[in-house]
């Protein structure tokens, strides 16, 4: 991100095309995200990322082929700056911490969106908001 008034850049991941819509159609409708890019599984998410160079990645926990976590392990690696939310209908601390030393920044659950992916942002990108 070069500046305040540019939107944040979001790749969004998920198997369920109706979870997945409905995170890019929130996403829009806040007006400071550009959904750059959609995936359905985590490889189709880490060549996207490579392709198209997002500001955050929003990531289902549970996907086909290749879940969050092992997603979020490559993207750490490939990308150290890159901001890495995981979301998942399953609740837990050591979940949360799990993902944090997959490296994501941070966890949400979706019965918590959008709220607490909000808040999230915030902490990534606290001036654009």
């Amino acid at each position: 991100m070069d500046s305040a008034n540019q939107r944040i850049r979001v790749l969004v991941a998920d198997d369920s095309q109706t979870a997945l819509l409905s995170v890019c159609k929130y996403l829009e409708f806040e007006g400071e995200f550009e959904v750059v890019g959609t995936a359905g599984d985590g490889m189709a998410l880490v060549d996207k990322t490579k392709d198209v160079r997002p500001d955050l990645v929003l990531s289902d926990l549970s996907m086909p082929r290749v879940g969050g976590l092992e997603a979020a392990r490559e993207l750490r690696k490939l990308f150290p700056r890159l901001r890495i939310l995981i979301f998942s209908e399953l609740n837990g601390l050591s979940l949360r911490d799990e993902c944090l030393r997959s490296g994501a920044d941070g966890f949400v659950r979706k019965s918590d969106m959008p709220e607490k992916l909000m808040e999230e942002v915030r902490r990534f990108f606290p001036k654009n908001l």
